[in-house]
């Protein structure tokens, strides 16, 4: 389960960068030193903001509940979670450890004043899955890091802004 308005907030984000390297890349004055500047930091700032919106989810599956973070990604174990709630984003209680907080339905101004309808939504649909799965055997949380992801991103993004649209543009 994924927050589809952060998804789609991350693309428009993308593409309003996108569209600024586009015009960037038509100004004769700039060279491509200062293209490959700009591109760089266009990718940071997106970057920066799709790691909140656009990598952040919740997988709900027999054996655990998966929640991936910007930088972690934690399974835990059905017998293992105590509750899955909505107060400020969505919190998973996990027995005899912290709770685990999704990205994906973090806490808003919006989010508050409509009572968070996303993240009580996902609630809803991990109970409902959750009551039906057998308890199974015990286990820790397992958390593990997901850097590769974010590199492809970096990279790809990077390649986009600093080589491909500066190169379609300036085609004679």
């Amino acid at each position: 389960m994924r927050s589809w308005g952060a998804w789609f907030g991350g693309l428009l984000l993308w593409a309003f960068f996108g569209f600024m390297m586009v015009m960037f890349s038509r100004n004769p004055a700039n060279g491509w030193s200062e293209l490959l500047l700009v591109a760089a930091f266009f990718v940071g700032l997106c970057h920066l903001v799709t790691l909140a919106a656009m990598f952040s989810y919740v997988r709900v599956t027999p054996a655990a509940l998966l929640v991936v973070n910007p930088g972690l990604s934690t399974a835990i174990p059905w017998s293992r979670v105590q509750e899955v709630v909505a107060e400020h984003g969505l919190v998973v209680r996990v027995s005899g450890a912290e709770d685990v907080h999704c990205y994906a339905f973090q806490p808003s101004v919006v989010g508050r004043l409509m009572g968070y309808p996303g993240a009580r939504r996902a609630v809803k649909k991990i109970d409902t899955y959750g009551r039906r799965v057998a308890l199974a055997d015990e286990g820790d949380p397992e958390s593990r890091a997901t850097w590769r992801r974010h590199l492809l991103w970096l990279v790809g993004g990077w390649s986009v802004f600093a080589l491909l649209i500066p190169a379609l543009v300036r085609v004679p």
